[in-house]
């Protein structure tokens, strides 16, 4: 099949870097494609602008065919599945256009498509051989966890330098007490809930998350092209996914520890000074399959492992998002509540319907239009709207205007309804896990109830609502504080566009089940979901443990088909839609009781993956 027929068949995709297809790059002799790859583009650019001519367009065709050369990934091929007896006889192997394929993996976006990675005969044992990296072979894992490790290798990233001096350490876990619900289906039948007061729990702190120095954000930031100082970058190395937060532990070293000697998740000493950047157990998945950091280091670096960065913190936060559904339906509000609530957006519809030309393309292109942004814009009527504001007087942008307000009056219906507010990535607080690292009695800096946000710090709020998806009750809604210090602040001046949480309270749990290894919460001030959010235990659900064995190829087969079909979210809106039918109902009513008791049991159902 040649490539134009498979592109007129829409069977040629684009993907992102990732470290499988820099292994192809560089098994395959290719060099530099990106930078290659980007010059031909700004050249097609170029021409675009030139008169129409015979000979413009064949060199423009001519530019297209090297993109094609250099970007396109011939061993590399994703297989969409539709019955489970084609894809066991897909891994039996296939060829396209004379070349054998083989099964390399299912990531985890992709089996929830019925999508799987298919790779070269010729290319496939050698990448296997250097996504296992040396590992203990005769570690006993769970199939499906095996191979979620093994899909990181496909994460889209970009390479960075590699860190002068990598620690791996244990995560931090804290212990204290709280009120909780407990929720399981261990014993068959219905789950068993029950209110348990001044329970003991357990908290990983660090759940996904690590520590790097200043120097490295700062030569991070600058190979990404950033233009300030980054707080915290979403990592991919051999088995290894978390964030990375920016913060001075040779600081700590020197004025709270008064030692640079720690010790390493085989128990081996370590001196600080030689680090700069520290990654924890949760974050490298198989930190046990190797006798030591050096022997895990080592094994990376011979299999052409790069240090990869998925997603980064912003230079700063929103002031302005839209809510969803899921975050308001359990509130039980009054009329005066709701008008409150939709007076911004309300606002915001009359500003547009009032002609003023600024405020309508701030409604069209958002909060995010910005001078450096405008230049990439789309040309669209928003953007003849930008250059001339007259433009508003014509009859084709009006229309596309009134379209664009009746859209957004439909989708306020249903909830999407503007507040001063925004998302951030998440992590725990770097001073406790600090203190953890180097043997100190951990306090943190935030206690329970407390977050540190600097947006919300310089805003002055008191108490915000806190907020993540998916939901599936009010328990899911957290109430926090934000913390404000002399000492936070210096302890976490480069940590100016995300939101820390304390090592201390139950927060992790409620907001559904939330780690620090990129999870997003979205934080507002409004009045009224702060002044009507009621404070309700969290739930804690009781995990389902798969058995461990010397996973297969065949037990891999079977966790990918498994795993086919993303439910979880169509179980999402089978238990939010019970809140439509509770609300019929008296709430001392029997009929209003079960179904509380139905849609707190669909978190337990969503996070044990039996959707």
């Amino acid at each position: 099949m040649p490539l134009a027929e498979a592109r007129r068949n829409d069977e040629v995709i684009s993907l992102a870097d990732s470290q499988v297809l820099r292994w192809l790059d560089e098994l395959n002799g290719v060099e530099d494609a990106e930078r290659r790859a980007r010059e031909l583009k700004a050249e097609i650019r170029r021409l675009r602008r030139e008169p129409n001519s015979v000979q413009n367009r064949r060199r423009a065709r001519a530019l297209y065919a090297m993109l094609d050369e250099v970007q396109f990934k011939p061993d590399y091929v994703c297989v969409i599945v539709d019955k489970e007896k084609d894809y066991r006889r897909a891994c039996r192997g296939f060829s396209i256009n004379g070349m054998r394929f083989e099964r390399l993996l299912g990531t985890n976006g992709g089996v929830k498509n019925e999508t799987i990675v298919f790779v070269s005969a010729r290319r496939a044992g050698e990448l296997r051989r250097r996504i296992d990296n040396g590992r203990d072979q005769e570690m006993k894992l769970v199939p499906a966890k095996l191979e979620a490790y093994k899909a990181l290798t496909c994460s889209a990233s970009d390479p960075v330098s590699m860190p002068r001096g990598v620690l791996v350490v244990k995560d931090c876990e804290t212990k204290f007490f709280s009120d909780v619900i407990f929720l399981s289906d261990e014993d068959g039948g219905e789950p068993r809930m029950e209110v348990r007061s001044g329970t003991e729990i357990e908290l990983d702190e660090s759940d996904g998350y690590g520590l790097m120095l200043p120097a490295l954000a700062e030569r991070w930031s600058e190979e990404l092209g950033l233009d300030y100082l980054v707080s915290g970058v979403n990592t991919r190395f051999s088995w290894e996914k978390g964030m990375v937060f920016t913060f001075d532990f040779l600081d700590f070293a020197e004025k709270k520890a008064g030692t640079y000697t720690v010790r390493d998740a085989w128990g081996d000493e370590v001196d600080i000074r030689n680090v700069e950047l520290i990654l924890t157990t949760s974050m490298v998945k198989l930190w046990d399959s190797y006798k030591s950091c050096e022997e895990y280091l080592k094994n990376s670096m011979e299999n052409g492992y790069t240090f990869g960065i998925a997603k980064t913190c912003p230079r700063e936060l929103e002031s302005q998002r839209t809510l969803n559904y899921q975050f308001i339906q359990s509130y039980d509000l009054t009329d005066e509540d709701i008008e409150k609530l939709i007076e911004p957006t309300v606002r915001e519809i009359r500003d547009v319907l009032c002609d003023d030309a600024d405020k309508t393309v701030l409604f069209l292109k958002g909060m995010g239009l910005h001078e450096r942004s405008a230049a990439g814009c789309e040309n669209d009527f928003a953007k003849a709207l930008m250059i001339e504001p007259e433009m508003l007087d014509d009859p084709f942008v009006q229309g596309k205007i009134y379209q664009a307000i009746r859209n957004r009056i439909n989708e306020a219906k249903v909830g999407v309804l503007n507040v001063h507010g925004n998302y951030s990535i998440v992590g725990g607080d770097p001073y406790a896990l600090c203190q953890h690292i180097f043997g100190l009695e951990v306090t943190g800096l935030l206690k329970a109830g407390e977050i540190y946000s600097r947006y919300w710090s310089d805003a002055g709020a008191e108490r915000l609502a806190c907020f993540r998806a998916p939901m599936t009750c009010h328990n899911n809604i957290r109430l926090v504080r934000p913390h404000r210090s002399w000492e936070a602040d210096y302890w976490y001046r480069y940590l100016t566009a995300c939101t820390l949480f304390n090592a201390w309270d139950t927060a992790a749990h409620a907001l559904n089940g939330m780690d620090k290894d990129g999870d997003l919460v979205m934080l507002t001030d409004n009045e009224v979901l702060v002044e009507r959010l009621r404070p309700m235990p969290a739930l804690m659900c009781v995990q389902r443990k798969a058995e461990k064995r010397l996973v297969t190829e065949a037990d891999a087969i079977q966790a990918n088909i498994d795993s086919f079909g993303d439910d979880i979210g169509k179980t999402t809106n089978w238990v939010t839609s019970m809140f439509e039918v509770q609300a019929r109902y008296p709430k001392d009513s029997e009929e209003y009781r079960v179904l509380d008791y139905r849609i707190k049991c669909g978190q337990l159902y969503q996070q044990n993956n039996r959707a």
